[in-house]
């Protein structure tokens, strides 16, 4: 039976048939992913993109294919994740324009539509590149308008537009060095064949149960070797963003941040949109952001790492953290640790920790500021692109967060990890904070390097957190009195008496008062002696020390220490927000780990 027009219900089951291929063939779209990034990650971008849409189609139920269209590429700009997905938001935005006011749709109408889906998707990027996901869009696009008008039937017209789609995929194999090098196709172009695909199917069969059945994973072609190394990545974060506000000039903001990197892309409408750019600085790409209005979702992937795991050995086993646990930056990188950012929040304005706003940084704002930072957990949907990313190059994962008493971020951890149910994610309550969860996290990673099991390192894991304690002297409780963490009454007491409150962690993980000083310097003095004290008879000791923007009050404590123990090493760590918001300026801790 020919099909002369598509309404909004048919549309809207149709980009489903065509997300489902693309999710089902996400593994193999990582894999061939070399362009303009080879940092796997295509397939799982383009991926989430899709489910967003998916997961809110069921939201609205609409007979206007003009509505579906346009909550469909709302759906698309909020998910839209990596060059590709904002690609395809940009595509969706387009499209919406072509149907404009149209319940449904004729074969020529929507030749119509998809040239200007077309013309969007170029004005979505600065430099527009040839040979990806952008021809193919381009050759399909005006194959269909050219035969729009003489085929009347969407089963005859997709079908013959599809052959297209394909020969102009192949043709990326030639267009650009770096596919032509590693013999595959563009991979963001092969996601878009794979949506086309699947409403080719649809529309054949109506039923997108079927297609489901008959989904198959191709096999993964010989990639040839990169001599690219991980440092050759010129920007290393990829760095996204959603902006919401009026009268977003999109051509002026693309144009302001083309200076802090490259792969620019900007989609989306003068109230919504998408921001996508490969760059080193993410803090001051998001500083001219926000000129333009309120920013959600931001996003900072470090592409360096995401290359080194999908192009190099590892081991089989996945480590991840929150930013809330501190570490030095070289050991996170030596052991490949993947960290999940905690949000940090001035009034209006909220910062990816640790990314786009430094500890140093936070506890300037922190004197300056008139509101009291907030931190916020990551959310699950930031975890599961996380996992998915990593379940595509790892055989396990194993998540370390701060106590489930302190945040959210365990339990949106956990809620993520439910949604791989056949694979294997440990999600642990690290039961302490900063440098005490950073202990934690550096025993986990040793013992994966040396390739025990997953069960082993879980059961371990709970073991260190017995084994891990931290000493913190507060030099004000003024923060604490902002945060609400002690009450005014409390707070003006301390004052007046010149109280200076020394914490250390409970069986929980949570800060609890623990002894106390009359003086800042005689707290700091006084954490040193709680320690010596406290790691008596304990074997195997080890120390960190950190600060909140105070070096000297570190340099002191390290030194101490070393006329106790010896020449050892200790590593030095700026406090993180997270404890930093409650602590404040000034404050100093010892974190100590030992063996039983």
């Amino acid at each position: 039976m020919k099909i002369k027009y598509i309404d909004g219900k048919r549309f809207s089951r149709g980009i489903r048939a065509g997300a489902k291929r693309v999710y089902d063939n996400q593994d193999y779209l990582n894999d061939i992913n070399v362009f303009p990034v080879p940092d796997a990650d295509t397939g799982t971008n383009m991926a989430a993109t899709l489910k967003t849409i998916v997961d809110e189609m069921t939201a609205f139920s609409t007979e206007s294919v003009d509505s579906s269209c346009r909550q469909i590429a709302d759906s698309a700009l909020k998910g839209a994740r990596g060059n590709s997905g904002v690609i395809l938001a940009q595509f969706f935005y387009g499209l919406a324009q072509g149907m404009e006011r149209r319940i449904k749709i004729s074969t020529e109408q929507f030749g119509e539509a998809v040239q200007r889906a077309k013309e969007a998707a170029y004005e979505a990027l600065s430099q527009p590149k040839e040979g990806t996901i952008l021809t193919v869009i381009k050759d399909w696009a005006e194959n269909v308008y050219a035969n729009s008008q003489r085929i009347r039937d969407f089963q005859e017209l997709f079908h013959k537009s599809l052959e297209v789609a394909k020969q102009s995929l192949e043709n990326t194999r030639l267009k650009l060095e770096a596919l032509k090098k590693a013999n595959v196709v563009d991979s963001g172009a092969q996601g878009f064949v794979y949506i086309l695909e699947g409403i080719t199917d649809f529309l054949r069969t109506g039923k997108i149960r079927e297609i489901e059945k008959k989904t198959i994973m191709p096999v993964v072609q010989e990639i040839a070797h990169t001599d690219l190394k991980a440092e050759d990545i010129r920007c290393r974060y990829c760095t996204e963003c959603l902006i919401e506000g009026k009268q977003i000039d999109l051509k002026r903001l693309r144009r302001q941040i083309e200076a802090f990197g490259d792969s620019v892309v900007v989609a989306g409408s003068e109230s919504r949109s998408r921001l996508h750019i490969h760059s080193n600085e993410p803090a001051q790409v998001f500083a001219v952001a926000r000129e333009y209005g309120d920013l959600l979702q931001q996003k900072a992937e470090d592409m360096q790492k995401q290359y080194l795991v999908t192009h190099f050995p590892h081991p089989k086993i996945a480590l991840v953290v929150d930013s809330a646990c501190d570490l030095p930056q070289e050991f996170i990188d030596e052991y490949r640790i993947h960290v999940i950012p905690v949000r940090v929040s001035f009034g209006n304005s909220t910062y990816i920790d640790k990314i786009t706003i430094t500890p140093e940084y936070f506890y300037q704002m922190l004197q300056t500021e008139a509101h009291h930072p907030k931190t916020s957990q990551p959310a699950p949907a930031d975890f599961r692109n996380l996992y998915a990313f990593l379940l595509s190059h790892y055989d396990s994962i194993i998540s370390i967060h701060i106590p489930e008493a302190a945040s959210g971020t365990y339990q949106n951890a956990l809620t993520a990890a439910k949604e791989f149910p056949d694979r294997k994610i440990s999600v642990v309550d690290g039961k302490s904070l900063s440098i005490g969860l950073g202990f934690i996290a550096e025993r986990a990673a040793r013992l994966i390097a040396a390739g025990k099991s997953h069960d082993e390192i879980v059961k371990a894991v709970g073991d260190f957190t017995r084994q891990t304690q931290i000493f913190v002297s507060i030099p004000s409780l003024k923060y604490l009195m902002r945060s609400g963490r002690v009450s005014k009454a409390k707070g003006v007491l301390a004052k007046i008496l010149n109280i200076k409150p020394i914490l250390n962690l409970d069986a929980r993980g949570m800060p609890q008062h623990y002894s106390k000083s009359f003086s800042d310097w005689g707290a700091v003095k006084k954490i040193f002696k709680l320690t010596t004290r406290f790691v008596e008879n304990k074997k195997a000791v080890r120390f960190t020390v950190a600060h909140a923007n105070d070096l000297p009050k570190a340099d002191y404590l390290v030194r101490r220490l070393k006329e106790k123990f010896g020449d050892i090493s200790i590593p030095v760590m700026p406090v993180s927000p997270v404890l930093g918001a409650h602590a404040g300026n000034g404050a100093a801790a010892i974190g100590v780990t030992w063996e039983e």
